[in-house]
This record gives C-alpha cells, structure tokens and sequence, in this order.
C-alpha cells in the first residue's frame, strides 16, 4: 500500500530555487550545444563517440531563479521548464540584437 504524503501548506523553496537553477542550467547548456541531426529519417548519432553532450563548463556560470508567489497548493518542480527555456533566452536575443534565430544549437550569437 502506497504511503499518503498531505501538504501542510509550507514549501521548501530552497530545494526548488536549487532545482528550477539546475533545470535553467541544462535547458541552456542544450540551448548551445546539443545538436543532434537526422539523414534520410534516421538520427546520425549513434552514441557519444559522435555526440557530444554538453558539460558542467558548458553551462552558464549564474542563473537567477523567481519564484511568482501563489496561493495555489505546490504541483512539483521537475523537467517541464526545459522546453520554454530556449525560446524565452532566443526571444531575449532576439529583442538585444534584431535579429531572428531560427536553429538550435546556438553557435554563432
């Protein structure tokens, strides 16, 4: 039988700033290095003798990390945040720079 856990209305905040910071740090380490590309429908790489993934050093040194208070009950903090991080960061650059980027990884800012 399964065990019930109830939420007693406090949250641990210091583990989901340290997690929400560890998912930012991955989704834009991926954001720069983590091409994977297809030929004839089919994934060229293989295995990490042709990718490459990225690295601790790959990824950015500082992540700052909101959390929007809400009377809502927590709903988790997983992996949700990595696909919305990308755009947001190319929405950024985009809005700095003019220019429109339109492929990841993003090699040449």
């Amino acid at each position: 039988m399964g065990r019930r856990v109830r939420w007693t209305g406090e949250a641990n905040y210091c583990r989901y700033y340290k997690r929400l910071g560890a998912i930012a740090k991955l989704a834009t380490s991926y954001m720069a290095k983590g091409a994977i590309t297809l030929h004839d429908g089919m994934v060229e790489q293989r295995n990490f003798d042709s990718y490459v993934p990225p690295y601790m050093p790959d990824a950015p040194v500082a992540v700052d990390v909101h959390i929007v208070p809400s009377t809502e009950a927590p709903s988790g903090c997983g992996e949700p945040p990595v696909p919305v991080i990308s755009p947001a960061v190319v929405n950024a650059l985009t809005k700095l720079t003019g220019k429109r980027y339109r492929s990841l990884p993003l090699v040449a800012v």
